[in-house]
């Protein structure tokens, strides 16, 4: 017997929907990409990491909302809340995951 599991944090999220929304803020997640310069990940597996993705897009909202909230399209702000709820399921998940700090007495 299996039972249905729903999914959490990132994974409840369309990656299609995540980049047809970024479109509509006008955000471009290869500029954000190419800035990173780290010994991990290059550009273009950023461009294609969800959740690195959507953390970018988020950050991009909030400043948009904050500074033109004329221009936001509904769409966004609706996706907005969604995408909210995703990551902070997504944080409570890292969170649980993380191994405890062990303290020498």
């Amino acid at each position: 017997m299996t039972f249905p599991v729903s999914p959490k944090g990132f994974a409840q999220l369309d990656f299609d929907e995540i980049k047809k929304i970024a479109t509509m803020a006008r955000f471009e997640i290869r500029t954000h990409a190419k800035k990173k310069r780290s010994c991990g990940p290059g550009c273009e597996y950023l461009v294609q990491d969800k959740r690195y993705y959507t953390l970018l897009l988020l950050k991009h909202i909030k400043e948009l909302v904050q500074t033109q909230t004329k221009d936001v399209a509904p769409e966004v702000l609706d996706w907005l809340d969604k995408a909210r709820i995703a990551a902070r399921e997504y944080e409570a998940i890292e969170h649980a995951m993380r191994p405890p700090v062990r303290t020498e007495k």
